[in-house]
């Protein structure tokens, strides 16, 4: 059995296996607790609920909940699982793939689930100006092979291609509703999920409630959710949500304070969570601007950066020090080395970069009192190698907007991959041509270009493992941005919270968590 058999099979098996865990559930229970309220502290809020539009995590997250693409992430979010696809197929070429669509599918407005539909929906993210057309450049067409399949025939193997129909921008929409009104549509989908929206308050708060038309099963053998309601209350800062979580106000604090951590974790009734993440803490580097346009100032900020020092000070030991520009996705690599703290290396390069004093400014989210902190450490010490940094502060949508434009020199965030495949990241991160710009830095390799193109067609993992090793190393020592952190997920809930849990690609599967009486 060659390669490309061995998958067809392996495909095959993992969604025969995972439809029947889906539609089965693994136990009947007559007192599993259903029902309540679920009520989430957030840190950051949707911009938009049209899942063709954002790259914001506020709106990402909450989009999982409502909207569901034709593969899922699995329950830990490394792996992939059938979603609104029960099935599917691959030629031996590795260019065909014919998806079965699930039975009994509706959407929240009771329309069923239709081919024409899941057309429609690929096409709008695949049409390259969208926030993911990249993700699928390698698509020729999406068509109606009958009612209960679509074809998608590629223009050169992609080997991604399955992890990239599982991003929230892959997710399928009602046809009829969308083109009605795009608009409208941000404010309250028409997709098949375990919720829909009942209020959308910007600066407040969003409402889910439970679709009674979902069509997956719970250990009880009923549909999920097994809650009533969803409320992601909009909450920036971080005490705000502690103490949100120790009074009561709410169910599950997300993104906790992690100096304030251990207070959770030794307080009666609340669990700490620590999970792993596909996220990283970094300064995104705006390389149109000066000085930043010089990689030998870029690297200065790299040796200037004390890791330590952040790792001791912001960060309370949760996380490890990086040694790439993305995440720690399926293909990271640990041989990387890390640039190490020199800040005479610092000083050297600010030197022979002929520095003209261009002050630098450095962007952190109004309220977020991390970022704030993180922000003073690096100015000192950016400042000490012959830097002028000054530190601004904008509301965090502001500064999202302002980063689109490129309205900005170097900002204070981070950055999650949706997907367990590292092309996704590595591509939005370098893709210079792309609608992002390198994910509004600005930065351009045709070179890592190239080699991503390589990789993305390349069937032999061990061969694939080495194009994406070649790739983190290049970007990362050309000064990309300043990683910081490889920052697991820190959260806090009540322990009547039952399967909560985050999961690697950043949200959460709100469908199966339930609260105890």
């Amino acid at each position: 059995m060659n390669k490309k058999q061995k998958l067809l099979s392996t495909v095959a098996a993992v969604a025969s296996i995972a439809t029947g865990l889906l539609m089965a559930g693994a136990a009947t229970s007559a007192d599993l607790n259903r029902g309540g309220v679920l009520t989430m502290g957030r840190p950051d809020e949707p911009l938009t609920l049209d899942p063709f539009l954002p790259s914001d995590n506020g709106s990402i997250f909450a989009i999982a909940q409502v909207c569901e693409p034709l593969i899922l992430a699995d329950k830990a979010g490394t792996g992939l699982e059938p979603g609104l696809a029960s099935s599917w197929t691959i030629s031996p070429d590795g260019l065909t793939y014919v998806f079965t669509l699930r039975d009994g599918v509706v959407f929240s407005d009771g329309k069923p689930l239709t081919a024409e539909d899941v057309i429609f929906s690929l096409n709008k993210q695949m049409d390259p100006s969208a926030s993911f057309g990249f993700a699928f450049a390698a698509v020729k067409t999406v068509e109606k092979t009958d009612d209960k399949h679509v074809t998608i025939t590629l223009k050169t193997p992609y080997v991604p291609i399955l992890s990239a129909l599982s991003l929230y921008a892959a997710s399928i929409v009602e046809k009829t509703a969308y083109e009605a009104s795009p608009e409208a549509f941000g404010l309250k989908p028409v997709c098949t999920g375990p919720f829909t929206v009942d209020t959308y308050e910007r600066g407040s708060q969003v409402v889910l409630k439970a679709n009674p038309k979902y069509w997956a099963m719970g250990d009880d053998g009923k549909p999920l959710p097994y809650v009533d309601k969803i409320v992601m209350k909009y909450m920036p800062d971080g005490n705000s949500r502690i103490l949100g979580l120790k009074n009561g106000d709410i169910d599950v604090a997300l993104q906790l304070p992690l100096s304030q951590a251990s207070s959770v974790k030794a307080t009666d009734g609340l669990v700490l969570e620590t999970a792993p993440s596909y996220a990283l803490d970094y300064i995104y580097l705006n390389h149109a601007k000066k000085p930043l346009d010089d990689k030998r100032i870029r690297l200065a900020l790299n040796y200037a950066t004390n890791h330590d020092a952040l790792m001791k000070a912001v960060y309370f030991g949760f996380g490890e020090v990086p040694n790439s520009f993305t995440p720690k996705v399926n293909y990271w690599s640990a041989d990387v080395k890390p640039i190490p703290y020199d800040p005479d290396k610092a000083a050297q390069l600010v030197k022979e970069a002929n520095y003209d004093g261009t002050p630098i400014e450095l962007m952190v989210s109004s309220g977020n009192s991390t970022q704030r902190q993180t922000a003073s450490i690096l100015q000192a010490a950016w400042q000490k190698a012959g830097l002028k940094v000054n530190i601004v502060q904008y509301e965090g949508a502001t500064a999202g907007a302002m980063m689109r434009k490129g309205d900005y020199q170097a900002r204070v965030n981070l950055i999650s991959s949706d997907i367990n495949d590292s092309d996704e990241i590595a591509t939005l991160q370098t893709d210079y041509y792309g609608s992002s710009h390198s994910f509004f830095t600005w930065y351009k390799n045709d070179d890592v270009i190239a080699l991503l193109n390589q990789a993305r067609g390349e069937l032999d993992t061990t061969k694939r493992a080495a194009l994406y090793a070649k790739v983190q190393d290049i970007v990362y020592n050309d000064g990309y941005s300043v990683p910081l952190n490889f920052v697991p997920f820190i959260n806090g809930y009540k322990s009547k919270v039952e399967n909560w849990q985050n999961i690697a690609v950043g949200w959460w599967w709100l469908k199966t968590t339930r609260i105890a009486p």
